[in-house]
């Protein structure tokens, strides 16, 4: 299975909250009826401060990359006149993933709360990621549901991130390497049940 991810934003004159409620009461089940995601998640953004964005969403397909040319047709015109209802879509930041689970557990708390630890890439790709992985591992070793994407930016705007880690909750203290640049945010993670996505019908 392959992964993608994206930051999303609101368009100017609208509010977060309001493209945040439009997401997932319209734009979210539109797409579930027309790419054949095998897991699709919207981690949204609470009091984001100056980071720049509302929502990082998640996509999982059996082919990413077959999933993603459905925009240069039909399938695409139609997502874009939708974008262009809620959110600026000259700021649409996607990028693939490397996915990595550290632990298991769920990726969420009971209410749906999670942590992003965005880090940004000063050393170098080979030194970075090796960084970033020890220090999600060493984080895996005392909380469950802990993963890691390491992101390749598929376009500019980039992915604001090199590699996202996510943990469970929402964590106030966070012990960050002193080679590290991280942004740390709250979000709230909804994931779309699996009997509704395109990939699942019928089985």
């Amino acid at each position: 299975m392959n992964k993608s991810v994206c930051a999303l934003v609101h368009k100017p004159g609208s509010t977060r909250e309001a493209f945040q409620r439009y997401y997932e009461d319209n734009h979210a089940p539109l797409a579930v009826g027309l790419f054949p995601f095998s897991r699709y998640v919207r981690n949204h953004l609470v009091d984001p401060g100056a980071f720049g964005w509302d929502t990082i969403s998640e996509f999982w397909s059996e082919d990413i990359a077959e999933a993603a040319s459905l925009m240069d047709g039909p399938i695409g015109e139609t997502m874009r006149a939708d974008e262009a209802r809620f959110m600026d879509r000259t700021r649409i930041a996607p990028g693939g993933s490397e996915e990595l689970v550290l632990s298991t557990g769920a990726p969420a708390d009971s209410d749906g709360r999670r942590t992003c630890l965005l880090l940004r890439d000063t050393a170098g790709l080979e030194q970075f990621r090796q960084v970033a992985k020890q220090w999600a591992g060493a984080l895996a070793k005392n909380q469950t549901g802990v993963s890691i994407d390491l992101v390749t930016s598929w376009q500019q705007p980039s992915f604001p991130a090199a590699a996202v880690i996510w943990l469970p909750g929402w964590i106030a203290d966070i012990d960050v390497p002193s080679q590290l640049v991280v942004t740390i945010l709250r979000a709230r993670r909804v994931e779309t049940p699996a009997a509704m996505l395109l990939s699942q019908k019928g089985k």
